[in-house]
């Protein structure tokens, strides 16, 4: 019984663990943001309506992630889907928040 509770436990810390992996990336609808990702290639998100992503490369040895805010929403997003060895993967949690309105000018 006791090994149960020790597995049961390590396995609830194993998900907790991979849970902080999760890099949180705030964005407005309509801003774009770049994220050095190292040599990561390919990405995938889990919802394409909030975001719009792609990578790019940024000189010889280091590619970006680009994301642009489109809707309200959070998702999750891979850089990194490759599978070629010892290639890097990052998993980002974006949320979208709506985009501030400008103040508006004063009538003359």
């Amino acid at each position: 019984m006791k090994r149960l509770a020790v597995l049961l436990a390590l396995c609830g810390s194993a998900a907790l663990a991979v849970a902080e992996d999760r890099v949180a990336i705030t964005v407005r609808v309509g801003q774009t943001i770049e994220t050095e990702v190292g040599y990561a290639m390919g990405h995938q998100c889990d919802d394409e309506t909030i975001v719009r992503a792609e990578m790019r490369n940024k000189d010889a040895d280091t590619n970006v992630f680009v994301v642009t805010g489109l809707a309200a929403g959070t998702t999750l997003c891979r850089a990194g889907t490759v599978t070629v060895e010892n290639r890097p993967t990052v998993l980002f949690e974006i949320t979208v928040v709506p985009a501030t309105k400008s103040p508006a000018k004063p009538r003359r």
